[in-house]
């Protein structure tokens, strides 16, 4: 009766211990698609305390663990009676303690206390909680909390984070030497550290090899290997791959543990290479960049900026996500719209000359024109005034509705309308629309939806044209532009033929960009400042190009398919169809046809006292010299300019022409009011 009462009070004694268990606060981490860490974040509480599971341990390690520690843990009941009275009979002979008697799950409790247990009546209560908590948990349970909790130095807890400190790898391959070190050090974690004291690093690691050998787990010669292996003496920094997107990843899914489609190898080696090259860029000038799998939509690497803790750069800024402006990077869309319209073909000639849009006289970037030329070299050459033209035609809302079917957020001014300034940048767009557009090409004009959720190994072997988005452009399009692209001049850059790229500058150097596709990956850069500022002489050819190219080599290039669709016309110029050989404008006319712009025909002007002899004149196209005529009368006027002002007229109706060197005329009528 007695045993009975005493069992009844025991049990009592121990189901009314307060619980052990509380809240841990774990480190917030990223992970890439082979589940290697990218970001791994402070905990809440301040510690790096890298949540892991018994499966993604070491085995050797937790067999090394539970002989070393507690090798009876499988069977007792939180408490390993046999060595709490070993250590006590050894502590009463030596007068100090010589060994210790806690049981893992004993360790835990004080863990989880987080209160020193030297005193006796704090060893009574961690007994009776490790007691509590094996009715509470099973041995698995109990074993994952050491595992994650362990004291491992400073603010280092747990053996998560303890490989990732001194190895640089997960816990799930470590060497027998690596496992010595992990479970020696929260025995004296504060004496323990590599970095802090070596030696005594280096003399518990053997220990526990010399017990991991005594018992059998380790053979002579795995131990003797283990023994000469070096001690790590620094304590490597936290992984913070992709560390833009893994913030904005864990604010999105309020979740301390988030599984993306990057590649921490890739992302590590693009990293470095931008890292290297903007370190030699005038400061604050940094650079961004995005490498998506077009078949998938999978993000493979995604770099906000070059460094992060770069305040002068203002590093902290994630510029995949900032507006700016596009620069020439649209134009291929433009044409791909125009391609879809019927209105021009690769071979179609167009006019670079210079031309009036309702008021609005672009120029090319270089300031001069070169003529007729194919639209193929109007793209590759990038030139201003064609690309405005063939958006005049389809229409700037064709060209924004495009963009967002692709999965891009234009952004135009409040209340704006979109004007045909989109064509050359008149638009915000972040890095990631630009990726997106792009993707949207390559994947034969069908939206790719960009994703950091890892697919599904059915969904990654579709291959090209599989993408559930909408269709944004024809297939014949997208190859018409793809072919194009890959022969763009590149400056020796590459190889020729593998790579389809664009570059763009924005207005006033602020932006230089460099996108690029092969048949698997599109790589989109952008290189500028963080404050939208200039940077004098930058262009997207000469400051992204180059990193494009270089980022491709780092990746590997996989060869485009280069077989056309049945629809598309490969044809000469003087091969097409007769409406496609020239390009006519929105008014149905060539753009080298002659008209005058200023004033338009029908005009009435009305003029100042200052200025009512004289009328500003201005003619678009034409060869000169130039012949101008008032009232079939002819007036002086620079024969080699395509403007000017007509001196010597008054009040009235007049009639205003002008002949060209090839006998061609353009005539405008005009009521000056004074």
């Amino acid at each position: 009766m007695l045993l009975i009462a005493a069992r009844l009070v025991a049990s009592h004694w121990v189901a009314s211990a307060p619980d052990p268990l509380r809240q841990i606060h774990y480190s917030p981490l990223v992970l890439d698609r082979q589940q290697q860490p990218l970001s791994l974040f402070l905990s809440a509480d301040g510690y790096w305390r890298r949540q892991v599971t018994l499966e993604q341990v070491d085995r050797g390690y937790i067999d090394m663990l539970l002989a070393y520690e507690d090798k009876r843990f499988e069977s007792h009941h939180g408490v390993d009676w046999l060595a709490l009275m070993r250590s006590g009979l050894q502590a009463a002979w030596h007068g100090e303690i010589v060994s210790g008697g806690s049981t893992l799950t004993m360790q835990v409790v004080r863990l989880l206390d987080g209160r020193p247990t030297r005193s006796l009546a704090a060893k009574v209560a961690q007994i009776r909680g490790a007691l509590a908590l094996e009715q509470r948990l099973d041995k698995q349970q109990i074993l994952e909390l050491y595992l994650n909790l362990a004291p491992m130095g400073g603010n280092l807890e747990g053996v998560g984070a303890a490989s990732l400190a001194w190895f640089g790898k997960n816990p799930g391959w470590l060497s027998a030497a690596e496992s010595a070190l992990l479970v020696a050090i929260p025995q004296s974690p504060a004496r323990r550290i590599p970095s802090r004291d070596t030696e005594a690093a280096l003399a518990a690691r053997n220990r526990v090899l010399a017990r991991s050998l005594s018992s059998g787990l380790l053979g002579e010669e795995v131990a003797n290997e283990a023994r000469q292996e070096p001690m790590p003496t620094l304590q490597r920094p936290m992984p913070r791959l992709a560390w833009h997107l893994s913030r904005r990843l864990l604010e999105q899914s309020n979740q301390g543990h988030v599984e993306t489609s990057l590649d921490a190898r890739l992302q590590r080696r693009l990293e470095r290479q931008l890292r290297e090259w903007v370190v030699r860029q005038p400061r604050p000038v940094t650079a961004a960049m995005l490498v998506v799998d077009h078949h998938t939509g999978e993000l493979r690497a995604s770099i906000g900026a070059a460094d992060a803790l770069d305040a002068e750069r203002a590093g902290y800024v994630d510029m995949t996500q900032a507006l700016r402006s596009p620069g020439s990077t649209l134009k291929p869309l433009v044409y791909a719209l125009g391609f879809d319209e019927g209105v021009v073909h690769p071979e179609t000639l167009i006019n670079d000359a210079p031309h009036d849009f309702d008021g609005w006289s672009p120029a090319n970037f270089d300031g001069r024109y070169l003529g007729p030329m194919t639209i193929r070299e109007a793209l590759q050459s990038s030139r201003n005034l064609p690309a405005v033209a063939v958006l005049d035609a389809v229409g700037p809302g064709r060209l924004l509705g495009a963009m967002r079917r692709a999965g891009a957020e234009p952004v135009v001014p409040s209340g704006a309308t979109p004007g045909l300034a989109v064509a050359l940048g008149g638009v915000g767009t972040r890095l990631e629309d630009m990726a997106a557009i792009y993707a949207m090409i390559a994947n034969e004009g069908r939206a790719v939806r960009l994703t950091t959720v890892p697919q599904e190994e059915g969904e990654a072997a579709l291959g090209p044209g599989i993408s559930q988005g909408p269709r944004v452009i024809s297939a014949r399009a997208s190859w018409y532009l793809a072919d194009i692209l890959r022969q763009t001049p590149r400056g020796g850059l590459g190889t020729p033929d593998r790579i389809a790229f664009k570059t763009g500058t924005s207005y006033g150097h602020r932006d230089a960009w460099s996108i690029g596709f092969d048949g698997r990956h599109v790589i989109a850069i952008w290189v500028g400042r963080a404050d939208n500022g200039s940077m004098p002489g930058a262009l997207g050819a000469r400051s992204a190009a180059p990193l494009l190219f270089s980022a491709f080599d780092v990746l590997g290039i996989e060869a485009p398919d280069r077989t056309p669709p049945a629809d598309a016309l490969i044809a000469s110029t003087a091969e097409l169809p007769r409406s496609l050989r020239q390009f006519h404008g929105a008014s149905g006319q060539p753009l080298d046809a002659m008209r005058i712009v200023v004033p338009r025909d029908g005009a009435e002007v009305q003029l100042s006292s200052a200025d009512s002899a004289s009328l500003f004149v201005r003619l678009q196209g034409g060869e000169p010299p130039f012949h101008w005529l008032v009232n079939n009368q002819p007036v002086a006027m620079d024969e080699l300019r395509r403007e000017g002002w007509l001196e010597d007229i008054g009040g009235g109706f007049h009639r205003l022409t002008v002949l060209d060197s090839r006998g061609r005329s353009a005539s405008a009528a005009v009521s000056l009011m004074p």
